[in-house]
């Protein structure tokens, strides 16, 4: 293929896309991930320290973030490694949540 005819194509493929918008969100949802992770480990010292107990619900909140957007990064890109850390995720998620649903009945 010759250079003008892969430039169309790519032309056609984002005819009606944003790629500084595009940009933009995945920026965004990398640090608001980043962000809700370091939140997420702040919260859970902190109740680990003051109140002496562990509170797995809001790990487990975490855990879903982070299966979800391993999932949606696996359905876009069609990549082994994203399925592999989306079951990862999705285990620790089924985990965590149980934990978290025990605590509220003890």
């Amino acid at each position: 293929m010759d250079k003008e005819k892969i430039l169309e194509m790519s032309r056609q493929e984002n005819k009606d896309r944003d790629i500084a918008a595009l940009e933009a969100e995945k920026k965004a949802s990398h640090y608001a991930l980043t962000i809700g992770a370091f939140y997420t480990l702040i919260l859970f010292i902190w109740q680990i320290l003051v109140e002496r107990e562990s509170n797995d619900s809001i790990v487990a909140l975490f855990m879903v973030f982070n299966m979800v957007t391993s999932f949606s990064k696996y359905f876009s890109f069609k990549s082994k490694k994203y399925l592999l850390c989306a079951i990862c995720w999705t285990f620790a998620s089924i985990m965590y949540t149980a934990m978290a649903i025990s605590d509220f009945y003890n």
